[in-house]
Formats: C-alpha cells, structure tokens, sequence
C-alpha cells in the first residue's frame, strides 16, 4: 500500500506510453492528476495503517482489501484508458492492445473513471477516517473501564469519623476588597 502512493500516480502519468501509445497533450491534466492521486492515496494509506488492528499484525484486514483494492485497481485501470488526442495518432493503451476501434469507448471509459476515482478516494478516505475513530473509541473506553474498576488505595490517607472534629464545618467563599 505504502509503495502504491509512488507507483500508482507514476503509471497514470506514463503507463499508456509502455503500450505506444502517443504521450503529447492528455501529459498536462494527467500532471495535476498524479499528485492530487499520490495524497489522496497516501492519506488513505496512512489512515489504514493508524488503526492499531492494522499496525499490530502489520497487514491490512479484509474489510481494508474489499475496500481499498477495487479503488487501487480503478487507479491501475485509468492508466490504461486515458487518452491522448494528439491530431491523427490518438489513442491509450487499451486502443494500443485492442485497436483503434476502441478509441470512443477508451475516451468516454476514462472521463466516467477518472471522476469516479477521485470521489472514490474522497469516500474511502472517510471511511478509513471513521473507522479509525471508532477503534480509538473503543480502545479508549475499555481503558476508562479498566482504570475505573482499580481500587484507589493511599497510604497516607487519613479518614476521620462522620461525627469527627470538622464534621458540619462549612467552607464560604467571598469576594474580598482586592477582587
């Protein structure tokens, strides 16, 4: 996960290009993509790694594998999609393997997956958030309970009998000359 935060951002970016596809003017979006997806994908990344039930064992649960991989995968196939429109050579790496038939469904594919990662990364991200907030609340009130069923035992203590020398004292609080 740690190593898709590089990885990811970098085959969208050039990852249409090892298939020959043309590498000209779709290079200028993909550029202010790749950065936007490489935090995205950290903070997701970081908020798995947070929970204590991720950082114990040191790998990801299953919930995180249903979750995050589709999203990372999506990134991966965006790579593939995204199109080049450079005058008569346009094409991606889907119309570099399949042919130039699949230009329109490459094109119209990578507009639809495109927005769709990104928001996917703004929902995980939250989920990721609440699950970790939830761990911490559970974590934090099994401590509460655990210290609250300690005995509190001074050494020092002095306890005084309830009909002792300050029983019915009362302490008054008033406001002096000086306040």
């Amino acid at each position: 996960m740690i190593a898709s935060v590089v990885v990811l951002p970098i085959w969208v970016l050039v990852g249409r290009g090892l298939f020959g596809a043309p590498l000209a003017q779709a290079i200028v979006p993909l550029a202010l993509l790749a950065p936007f997806l490489a935090l995205q994908i950290g903070a997701v990344a970081g908020l798995t790694l947070a929970r204590k039930e991720v950082r114990g064992p040191r790998a990801v649960t299953w919930h995180d594998v249903r979750l995050v991989g589709p999203w990372l995968l999506a990134i991966v196939v965006l790579g593939m999609l995204v199109v080049d429109g450079s005058g008569a050579a346009s094409g991606s790496a889907l119309t570099a393997l399949v042919g130039a038939g699949a230009l329109t469904a490459s094109a119209a594919l990578a507009g639809v997956l495109g927005l769709l990662v990104v928001l996917a990364g703004f929902v995980i991200g939250y989920v990721q958030v609440r699950l970790l907030l939830l761990e911490t609340r559970t974590r934090l009130g099994a401590y509460v309970d655990q210290v609250a069923q300690r005995p509190i035992v001074a050494s020092d203590a002095v306890f005084e009998r309830p009909g002792g020398p300050q029983a019915g004292t009362t302490i008054r609080l008033e406001r002096g000359a000086s306040d």
